[in-house]
């Protein structure tokens, strides 16, 4: 994606957790786990951003893969999510937000199919560290919120 390309994405609110994701081409719904209050008729926001990091990795690592002509065939990513208590990895070195008493831990299990070499493996292990999504949840992103009011008439 070219640096200064814009992608915008506009959520709506639909009933009870459900949400609605739009953007240029796509639609899709969201919802929330039924011991959160949710239906669960849909994926929930987390399951998304985990599906988010796998393909961004699958398709960088792809890509990676045919540029360099590595017999590739597949590639296969397991994601899981705990939330754990911050003293757990307190000396761990990870900079943390201390605040809250808890952080997001993602575990990432990345497998390859395909007749490859030991220096091909540790080629695509480093390159797997390159998805602009995974950079994005890591480290490299920022928020800045703003809010708007539309009162409804009765």
């Amino acid at each position: 994606m070219p640096e200064a390309e814009l992608l915008k994405v506009k959520v709506k609110h639909l009933n009870n957790l459900q949400n609605q994701i739009i953007t240029e081409k796509h639609t899709l719904i969201t919802d929330e786990p039924e011991n959160s209050g949710g239906e669960e008729l849909a994926i929930n926001p987390i399951e998304l951003l985990l599906g988010a990091e796998g393909a961004c990795t699958i398709s960088v690592l792809t890509m990676f893969a045919k540029r360099m002509k590595y017999d590739l065939q597949g590639v296969e990513i397991s994601l899981v999510h705990k939330r754990i208590r911050v003293e757990e990895i307190k000396d761990s070195g990870i900079e943390i937000d201390n605040e809250r008493g808890y952080i997001h831990k993602i575990e990432k299990n990345i497998k390859f199919i395909g007749n490859l070499d030991e220096d091909q493996i540790e080629e695509l292990q480093r390159v797997s560290q390159r998805c602009p999504v995974h950079n994005m949840i890591e480290k490299r992103s920022y928020f800045e919120i703003s809010f708007d009011y539309n009162q409804k008439e009765i």
